[in-house]
This record gives structure tokens, sequence and C-alpha cells, in this order.
């Protein structure tokens, strides 16, 4: 079932066509509280229904992403054929990637290293609301999706809108091993997607310690949100032990 309260756009309908799944449709300009106040709803009521509500902005990356991937299918495989080849098989380790990773980073990065792991007795933000679907500049919303994704499992919000798989942002298959680790220890939840932004809704980490180790694996997962954000693993760090939302992008 759709809701619909204005006419999608082609982008929307070929998102929504590909999820097969209930979702609502906002068009661009609508208030920003009232997808929140939706999105909130719908994670509320999760639990009974079933599912696991996410954002989707519907622009023309996203959907060109999705048409590489569908390039890629076998002769009359289907997005949800797709999907469920994605769910049966075995995901890799979130903790041996994030080794790896960090590791390799370490090693590569010599003294840039030392520096943004620095202690330098800064602090981070405090970041409680969802915004990856706003627009910067009119502060309304984007054309937005609000999909209920029929799964109480919510790394799999992966294999049901691929995301990634390019430059230094992880594929499906990691997004999902890393989203299964975080959701295990931290309860974070995909909340919005669009074609190069992921906002996670998650508690705070009050553990200073926890919160240091969250920010490296975070660091793993997405470069940018240091080197083109907060400047230091501390400061995100710090931030992480405040902050109810988890925000990457990816270049």
């Amino acid at each position: 079932m759709v809701l619909f309260s204005a006419k999608p756009s082609e982008n929307a309908k070929k998102i929504i066509d590909w999820l097969g799944c209930p979702c609502d449709y906002y068009p661009a300009g609508k208030s920003v509280q009232l997808i929140r106040s939706d999105y909130e709803e719908a994670f509320a009521k999760k639990g009974i229904g079933g599912y696991t509500p996410v954002m989707i902005v519907p622009d023309d990356v996203l959907v060109d992403q999705l048409d590489i991937i569908s390039e890629g299918f076998s002769d009359g495989e289907t997005p949800d054929q797709y999907r469920n080849r994605l769910l049966s098989g075995e995901l890799p380790d979130a903790r041996e990637w994030f080794t790896q990773t960090l590791t390799e980073m370490k090693s590569a990065y010599g003294d840039y290293w030392e520096q943004i792991t620095e202690d330098t007795g800064n602090t981070g933000g405090k970041v409680d609301v969802l915004s990856a679907f706003i627009d910067l500049e009119t502060k309304r919303c984007h054309e937005v999706i609000l999909a209920r994704i029929p799964t109480e499992r919510p790394w799999e919000v992966f294999a049901w809108l691929p995301l990634g798989g390019w430059n230094d942002c992880p594929d499906a298959e990691t997004m999902m091993s890393v989203g299964k680790h975080w959701h295990s220890k931290y309860g974070a939840v995909p909340a919005v997607i669009t074609h190069d932004m992921l906002e996670f809704a998650a508690r705070p980490v009050r553990d200073k310690s926890a919160a240091v180790g969250l920010a490296l694996e975070q660091y793993a997962f997405c470069t940018d949100i240091v080197d083109q954000g907060v400047q230091t693993i501390e400061v995100l760090a710090d931030s992480l032990t405040k902050s109810s939302v988890w925000s990457f992008w990816w270049d």
C-alpha cells in the first residue's frame, strides 16, 4: 500500500516499485516536523507491525545506483530475488572487518593517524535529530519516501535498498554486517538513506572507553565524518556519549 498526498516523481515511483512494501510519500517542501512526527509514530509501532521504518530521499543518483545493480542481474532476476540472495548469504564478520580496516589505515596514514587520534581535550556536540532528508537551502524536506521495510532485523534494510559499493562507501554486505553489529551493541537502526548519506537512530554511549571504540569503528566505516568533519576521533567519541543520531556521508 502506498499513501499518496501528491503525485510521486518518476524516481520515487521506481524506488517504491523496487521496494514493494508499504510506503508513504511526501513531495519536496513538506514540513520537516510533519515527516519527523510520522517517522517517530512509525518507529513506535514497528514492533507491532513487524517492520523497520526508514526515510528515503529518491533522487537521480540513488535511482541510477539501483539501475546499475539491475544491469548486473542474471536473466529474469527480480529485485525481490536479488534481495533474497543477499539475505541468504553469509555476512562478513564486522569485528574482523573493523580490525583489518583500522590496521591498514594506521599503517598507511603515518603522522596523520597520530594527529586524528591525539588527546586534545576537545569536546563534541550533541546530535539528536534526523536531518539527512532536509534541503539545507530551503530548510524544508526533500522529496521523501517513508518505507516500512518488512523485517524486524534493521540491518536487512540494506538488502531491501542496497547502498554503497563505490569509492570508500562499503558495499551492501558490509553495511548489513556493520548494521547488525551496531544494532546488537547499541540498538542502532538505519533511519535515513540518501544516495550518499546514511543516518542511524541509536542510544548514546555513556561509557567513554566504549565511545572511543565505537568512534574508531565509525571512522573505519566512513572516514569523511572525521577527515571532513569533527577532525579527531576524540571529538567524535565525545559526541557519541550524548547523541542519539549517527550521521555518515561519502563524497
